[in-house]
């Protein structure tokens, strides 16, 4: 009787094994269909690669995005498509999840499809390689927002910002021409730009995933002022702007300035960091300081600019002593990117040369401005607003392309292969992928390492030591010279020779402008040549003017030198020919 129970207890067992596997049978199938639809649907594409970049799935949208087939991609480095910029960025990122497992690193991408179309897309990418059902990289590529087009006026995007919901510039400006129409005799309203204080540094140094979070938070915060007199949008990347109808004279609306200021008292948290984030505002009045909404909108920027100018966190109103103090700037502001695309800059050359035979050993490439209006703009004034903006990251790729095609063409000619130096600011070493970025663009151009310089100032080894001892050497590594300029102008031009490997060190020209009538400059160049000597580091005197500071520099045994003796920084054509001379000498007479 025991067991015949027992029998059929594991009958009826091993019925309901059969009836649960059966179950989860229908059951996975049921979500293989439902992910199937999915992702056959999505206008996303999913992707795996495993740890070589080669690819083990890619989703059918791949068609819709790229026209390829998913067939014609598997098998294929994820990477292929991409040009040489593009790739360092994408192995980059490969890297950073590589180290960080739990971490999701997302980034925009240019890539072209299969008709030759170039097109921007946002990519995430997370390790799934522990993941015994993946064990692979997983990837999801979707046409950026911030690239999506434009041609569909019905379409939400249109009018909203994707990443912060706020409504987005054309919104903005539809409706303050809207409201300016509308406004009633002695009804004013203000115009407020609101600009984040270097946000290019948070994005440069955290990455663009921090960024965006940031922006979200700070979206979250403006609109803790919104009313039904106050409109607020996303104006630009780092800028929102506020319409104000509350208020029927100027100081009405200074209170909102200062309560928008507030708000950015307490710091924001962004992924365990502690970000202390400040904003200035530019304020311009309607119809008091312009009757149209292009010129309110300059009057606002001018204002902001001022504001900036005078410092962080604060409040400028528009006035027509801040126009005329800031309409130079303004216009060099709004005209750079229009700048680059339309060819305005251009490089000037200045030989170094050898004191004792007048042999030209190398140039120093330096970028000018031929500004249709302003004529050509110093780089005092204009690279310092490039810096701020972040625009100097785009300039500085766009110099040594520019460099490379020169040297090529001397190369062409016949002429010596003579090393360049380049100026490297603190913004442009604190891009995550600049020595990639270099290294792309000199294979790009088939230019040689060993031709190249790269200049920095003291300020570049303080802001970010330790990034900026590992690009050092990556730079050097593939034979690339590291200078100093301005040497002997900071407070610790000794103690970094200690921490950085240099191979350059230029004596800022203010020590030598100054020999022989000063006596403390004199004694310090003369040390800094020895100290140079004995710790065989190459030594440049710079801003050279007369034949007396030659004939000491000479007496001090120093090596190589420039500076207005020999020549001015010249355009490329004349620059031909003093290497075609191979030989630059010295002014006999001097007038600057």
């Amino acid at each position: 009787m025991r067991k015949s129970n027992l029998s059929v207890r594991n009958k009826t067992i091993v019925k309901n094994e059969k009836k649960l596997n059966l179950y989860e049978s229908q059951a996975l199938k049921t979500l293989q269909r439902r992910f199937q639809v999915l992702v056959q649907d999505s206008h996303e594409v999913f992707e795996i690669i495993n740890s070589d970049g080669t690819i083990q799935y890619i989703s059918p949208a791949v068609q819709k995005i790229l026209g390829y087939q998913p067939e014609e991609r598997i098998g294929k480095l994820a990477y292929g498509l991409l040009e040489p910029t593009e790739k360092y960025k994408f192995i980059q990122m490969m890297d950073v999840v590589f180290n960080h497992p739990n971490q999701v690193v997302q980034e925009e991408i240019k890539i072209k499809t299969k008709t030759g179309q170039e097109i921007t897309l946002a990519c995430d990418m997370r390790n799934e390689l522990s993941e015994p059902s993946v064990q692979g990289i997983i990837l999801n590529w979707r046409v950026s927002s911030s690239h999506c087009s434009r041609e569909d006026s019905s379409n939400a995007s249109e009018t909203i910002d994707e990443l912060t919901r706020l409504p987005n510039r054309a919104a903005f400006e539809s409706l303050l021409d809207q409201q300016m129409a509308e406004a009633k005799k002695g009804q004013i309203l203000a115009l407020m730009i609101v600009d984040i204080d270097r946000f290019k540094y948070i994005n440069s140094y955290l990455g663009y995933e921090h960024g965006d979070q940031l922006l979200a938070q700070i979206s979250q915060r403006l609109r803790l002022v919104l009313t039904d007199k106050v409109f607020l949008c996303r104006f630009s990347g780092d800028q929102y702007a506020l319409m104000v109808t509350q208020g029927n004279k100027r100081d009405d609306y200074t209170y909102l300035a200062e309560e928008i200021l507030r708000l950015f008292d307490s710091p924001f948290i962004v992924n365990d960091h502690k970000l202390d984030v400040s904003v200035s505002l530019g304020i311009s009045i309607y119809p008091h300081d312009a009757q149209d909404s292009e010129t309110l909108i300059k009057f606002a920027y001018t204002a902001l600019l001022r504001g900036k100018t005078a410092g962080k966190k604060r409040c400028q109103c528009y006035s027509a002593d801040v126009d005329h103090k800031n309409c130079r700037e303004f216009l060099l502001r709004s005209d750079m990117q229009k700048a680059l695309a339309e060819g305005q800059f251009v490089v000037h050359y200045q030989p170094m040369v050898n004191l004792h035979t007048n042999e030209v050993l190398a140039v120093e490439a330096l970028l000018r401005w031929e500004h249709p209006i302003c004529g050509m703009v110093s780089p005092a004034e204009f690279i310092p607003i490039m810096e701020e903006t972040g625009f100097i990251v785009d300039v500085g790729k766009w110099l040594v392309e520019e460099v490379c095609r020169c040297h090529r063409q001397w190369k062409k000619e016949g002429l010596p292969p003579l090393k360049v130096s380049i100026n490297c600011s603190s913004v442009q070493f604190a891009e995550e992928s600049f020595v990639e970025s270099i290294q792309a663009i000199l294979h790009k151009m088939g230019f040689d390492p060993r031709h190249l310089i790269i200049e920095i100032t003291e300020s570049v080894l303080i802001e970010n030591a330790k990034k900026v001892i590992s690009d050092l050497q990556k730079l050097q590594e593939i034979g690339i010279m590291v200078a100093v300029d301005d040497f002997g102008t900071g407070f610790s031009s000794l103690s970094y020779l200690l921490t950085f490997n240099i191979d350059i060190i230029k004596i800022d020209g203010s020590f030598i402008q100054n020999i022989p009538t000063n006596k403390t400059s004199t004694i310090i160049t003369h040390s800094v040549v020895n100290l140079a000597r004995e710790l065989n580091i190459k030594l440049v005197a710079e801003g050279i003017e007369s034949l007396e500071q030659l004939s000491y520099l000479k007496r001090f045994k120093c090596h190589t030198g420039q500076g207005y003796l020999y020549s001015k920084p010249i355009p490329q054509h004349k620059l031909i020919e003093v290497i075609a001379n191979k030989k630059c000498e010295p002014k006999k007479t001097q007038r600057f």
